[in-house]
């Protein structure tokens, strides 16, 4: 079993590295725009940059060219200032950030110089490392000074993640906090791993550390991308409303085009080459149908009523998307005749919801059974007598 672990380590080494950049490169954008997120974002690529100076291939290039200690050096320095960002990030939480910032600087620049010093002062070593067997180099103490920065800021961590998540209004950074702390657990798991390598000599969770390692990588990368996945989700739906309403939208901004605020295009521009954000468009699309029916109501036949459930037909009766649909689509084909609108009492304006969301199910609803309605126009009725 920890053979299987050892080769699913290392085949996920690369993917996960990947993946981390890939997150990194994505919410870069925002992410620098948003104090809040730059200590999360540093964290992320900087543990990328140090898992990309763990891959096998900088390795072995490193060691042919007689630099592995350059870079074992600069991973274990990477490390650090990941370790610093992730305590900055906890800080966020705390009244005085300003403050705990210089701590942090200051306390992450000790860290980096003790370990340089550690390094340079040792006895001449091949590689700084923890190897299988034997004492790990250059020294007990870098290794221990190391392992304990992440330990404490990987705990810290992970009890903000847990205390925050459960207070959050917010679905998705309730999400986020969860990948970013069990990841910041499982990288705390692995280098308490280590820790017990070197002070016990336990040789049996070595096979489980990359693997654990590639774990972190994989949910801290998801924890950054959720944000992207929250717009991406909501651009896609927008993009659905906006197509499906088309048909129906376009039909009678062509008859009424005043409620239209932009000249209306091809559904697929609207898709491939948007004007306006696509939620907005979604928007957009829902309240210009909404004036479009409104303002067609005068050209149509009221709407059959249909009564709500348990309730006789009254005042509170409204019709349906179907019935709805067939109205207005012959109120289109009236308007688009010429004939004189005809004033009346009706309850369109009562169908649909009140809420967003309700509408836009209403108005889905109703785009589909305007496809397959006929439209039926009365005779033009008689002018109304002048008095």
């Amino acid at each position: 079993m920890t053979h299987d672990a050892a080769a699913l380590g290392a085949g996920l080494q690369l993917p996960s590295v990947l993946l981390l950049w890939t997150a990194v490169l994505l919410r870069a954008p925002s992410g620098l725009r948003s104090a809040a997120q730059r200590g999360v974002l540093l964290a992320v690529a900087t543990a990328a940059a140090a898992m990309t100076l763990d891959l096998p291939s900088v390795l072995h290039e490193a060691a042919r060219r007689s630099e592995a200690n350059v870079v074992a050096g600069a991973r274990n320095a990477l490390g650090v200032l990941s370790a610093g960002a992730v305590l900055y990030f906890v800080a966020q939480a705390t009244t005085d950030v300003r403050r705990v910032k210089t701590v942090l600087v200051l306390a992450t620049g000790s860290v980096l110089a003790v370990l340089f010093t550690l390094d340079l002062t040792a006895e001449p070593h091949l590689r700084i490392a923890v190897p299988a067997s034997g004492s790990p180099s250059p020294s007990l103490l870098y290794w221990l000074v190391l392992m304990g920065t992440h330990l404490g800021a990987n705990a810290l961590c992970v009890l903000m993640c847990l205390r925050y998540s459960a207070t959050s209004a917010s679905r998705s950074l309730t999400l986020s906090l969860r990948l970013f702390g069990l990841g910041t657990a499982l990288v705390g798991v692995y280098w308490l791993g280590y820790l017990l390598r070197v002070t016990t000599g336990a040789r049996w969770p070595l096979p489980w550390l990359p693997l654990l390692m590639d774990l972190h990588g994989v949910l801290r990368a998801l924890a950054v991308l959720v944000p992207t996945y929250s717009v991406f989700r909501r651009a896609m739906s927008g993009i659905a409303t906006a197509w499906r309403l088309w048909p129906m939208w376009n039909d009678l901004v062509t008859a009424v085009p005043h409620v239209a605020l932009a000249t209306p295009r091809h559904r697929v521009w609207e898709v491939v080459w948007p004007r306006i954000p696509y939620h907005v468009l979604a928007y957009r699309r829902i309240i210009e149908t909404r004036d479009a029916i409104l303002a067609l109501t005068d050209h149509g036949s009221p709407p059959p009523a249909t009564p709500l459930t348990g309730s006789p037909p009254g005042p509170e009766a409204v019709p349906d998307a179907a019935a709805l649909a067939a109205v207005v689509k012959s109120a289109r084909e009236a308007k688009l005749r010429g004939l004189a609108p005809t004033p009346h009492t009706s309850n369109c304006a009562s169908a649909g919801s009140t809420d967003l969301a309700g509408e836009r199910a209403f108005l889905l609803r109703m785009a589909k059974a305007y496809r397959s309605v006929p439209a039926r126009v009365d005779a033009d009725p008689a002018p109304a007598a002048e008095g």
